[in-house]
Parts: C-alpha cells; structure tokens; sequence
C-alpha cells in the first residue's frame, strides 16, 4: 500500500529536522535517520529533507568541507573517509573528491609526523620493539603505510617492514 503524504504531518517532519539541525550541521543521511526514529514516513521525510535542501540547510558537499577543516588535524585520510562514508553516510567519490582536493600527501605527511613525535615523546620510544606501537598507533589514528613508513624512517631511520 503506498502512503500518502499528509501535508500536516509532513510540516511536522520539516519542524523536527529543523530543530536537529539548529544544534549543528547534520549530513543527509543523518538527518533522514533522525526522522525515521521519530517515526515519520519515508514521503514526510523526503518532503522535509527536499525542503531543507531548499533553503540550503542540509548540504553534504559544505558538510565535508566543514567536517574536513575541523577534523583534519585529528586522523589520518583513511579514518577521516571512514568516518564521512561509513558513519555519517556520504556520498563516497563526494569523500574523495573533496579530501583529494583539501588534503595534500605533505600536509597528511605532516599531521603523521606531528602525532608520531608527540607519541615518541610521551612514551618514551627507544628501541625497536617499541617502533612496531608507534606504526600500531599511526595506523590506528588512520594514516596510509606509506606515510606511516616514511614518517618512522625519517625518524629512526628504519624501514617498518624490517621491525
């Protein structure tokens, strides 16, 4: 049986998606998900989400710009994808498209390198077996091997394959 929209209540759907997003900016599906759990109907929530979209208050591509330069210095370009595609649901080429022209290799290279010295300098990093808890932990933080080999060699003069 397909539903039909009841104007009413699809008013109220756009009312409750408005409040969700006065707190901060939201992504699509994030929004949509919201109004399921309240109960609404999938024609409520498409009217509502297509209206906000209207006025510009849901837009995935300003989201992840957003999410980008408040989140940038914090992870590694596989986690900061992870988090934009798996857990705020995205658009994926969306992800990499604006990560690729965001994020530079030296810039993540940087961060890497940031996290590493401040790792090696609270753990007190000196021999080997203690090289493989720094990459453990610049992986986990989500950077490439590449950078994470690059990062570590440059420090210990090393390669990571080899500890």
């Amino acid at each position: 049986m397909e539903y039909t929209l009841d104007q009413k209540r699809a008013n109220d759907a756009y009312e409750a998606l408005v409040k969700y997003l006065a707190v901060c900016q939201r992504s699509e599906k994030e929004c949509a998900e919201k109004l399921y759990s309240k109960g609404f109907h999938k024609n409520e929530v498409e009217f509502a989400i297509d209206k906000a979209k209207g006025y510009r208050y849901i837009d995935d591509a300003e989201y992840v710009r957003n999410f980008l330069m408040f989140n940038k210095n914090k992870y590694g370009v596989k986690k900061l994808s992870y988090k934009l595609i798996s857990e705020k649901g995205v658009d994926k080429s969306l992800v990499e498209n604006t990560i690729t022209d965001t994020l530079s290799d030296e810039y993540e290279r940087e961060i890497c390198l940031s996290f590493a010295e401040k790792y090696i300098k609270q753990k007190r990093i000196e021999d080997r077996t203690q090289i493989r808890k720094l990459t453990a932990f610049l992986y986990q933080k989500g950077f490439d091997w590449s950078v994470i080999n690059s990062v570590v060699s440059g420090l210990f003069d090393v390669d990571c394959e080899s500890v």
